[in-house]
């Protein structure tokens, strides 16, 4: 199955409103919020619009690192960790400002993501231990878009995750609807793909028969990050200057990639944390573990696509890794195939996301699906988010 639309709803496309709208995302990095606008009906993309950057203070992001460890420890068991609530807080007014930095004049809605804390992949019954009964997923996003809705006075499509999941979904990749609208703009088809590595890596394909699909792949700059922070390099692995100095640890990474999260077949998903891998990395130079991080993630995406049997032509690399060279290296080497930036198509790399959900707010209000069995493993196409009116 996949997303498939009748006469009726193509006809009903074709004459959809064009609307102003700006998307919200803050990633698993913590760094700060993305704003970006975006003129579509949620199947055409018309035009691209201002985008801004919201930065987290340096104590805003201890309190949300705070409430992501509380999460971790709390693992939806009993009531929530109290730190969710100062960090909510926090996440309101970081998107709101966000916004203003845009302006809302002429804006017709808002598509707001929130803040993931925790995410659990579903349970299929047996899998991991013999008995084990089916389950579906959980993935907690802070953020209302009530609040929103009454500060900005535009109304907000948000939580674009749980019905995707209450339909046994992961709930997760969510941008491949986006990324499918761009590469047509593109006039790029079947053997293309879009590469995100955020937190975690996902990638979006079209099959050679013309099918959506997609999945996370594994560790993106989550554990590169924690790495380089570690060993006094800053937040993150600047233009992978740290990556670019040593080797990689093939052993290291074959063991890692025996996991079973890299033996499941896609559509899958996964934590941000579900990859930390550097407790194993003890004997290893920053340099060197480095390097074997980009490895990791480039190894993963190529099991990926290998586990859904498709070969790719091009790739193209969006999200922050796309900045680290020796990321982009290691993705040549792994997949054999052409490796661009999203900057070469045009495309604002580090707005996409952002974009993304202003594109499923528009689908959201059309009443079009944002996923699909194949780029998230529901049990139909589902239409993803819920409305909070100003």
């Amino acid at each position: 199955m996949s997303i498939v639309q009748d006469k009726a709803q193509i006809s009903a496309q074709m004459s959809a409103p064009m609307r102003k709208i700006i998307g919200l995302m803050s990633g698993t990095s913590l760094d700060g919020v993305d704003a970006a606008m975006l003129i579509t009906n949620g199947e055409q993309i018309k035009d691209f619009g201002k985008t801004a950057f919201r930065p987290y203070s340096a104590q805003e992001r201890l309190i949300l690192q705070e409430a992501t460890q509380d999460a971790l420890a709390w693992q939806f068991n009993g009531p929530e960790p109290k730190s969710f609530r100062g960090a909510a807080n926090i996440i309101h007014q970081a998107h709101i400002e966000a916004v203003q930095m845009i302006g809302t004049d002429g804006i017709d809605l808002i598509g707001f993501h929130g803040q993931t804390l925790l995410h659990h992949a579903p349970q299929k019954a047996g899998r991991g231990h013999k008995g084990n009964k089916a389950r579906l997923g959980r993935s907690l996003q802070l953020g209302e878009g009530r609040v929103l809705a009454k500060a900005l006075g535009v109304d907000v499509v948000y939580d674009f995750r749980s019905a995707d999941i209450a339909a046994g979904g992961h709930g997760a990749p969510l941008a491949p609807i986006y990324h499918k609208a761009l590469l047509e703009r593109a006039g790029r088809g079947a053997g293309s793909a879009v590469l995100n590595i955020g937190g975690v890596s996902n990638i979006t394909l079209i099959s050679a028969d013309g099918e959506l699909m997609a999945s996370d792949c594994g560790p993106g700059n989550g554990p590169l990050d924690n790495w380089a922070a570690q060993h006094g390099a800053g937040a993150f692995d600047k233009d992978g200057a740290l990556s670019l100095a040593g080797s990689p640890d093939f052993t290291l990474i074959e063991r890692w990639l025996e996991r079973p999260f890299f033996e499941a077949l896609p559509p899958k998903s996964a934590d941000r944390y579900d990859f930390d891998v550097l407790g194993d990395m003890a004997a290893i130079s920053a340099q060197d573990g480095a390097t074997t991080l980009c490895a990791f993630t480039a190894r993963s995406v190529q099991k990926c696509l290998s586990k859904m049997g498709q070969a790719i032509e091009i790739c193209v690399v969006c999200g922050g890794g796309r900045h680290n060279k020796a990321m982009m290296l290691a993705l040549t080497e792994s997949l054999k195939c052409e490796i661009i930036s999203a900057d070469d198509l045009g495309w604002d790399g580090d707005a996409l996301e952002a974009q993304a959900f202003a594109f499923m707010a528009a689908r959201f209000m059309q009443g079009l699906p944002s996923s699909a069995p194949l780029t998230t493993g529901a049990t139909g196409s589902i239409i993803a988010g819920r409305l909070a009116k100003s």
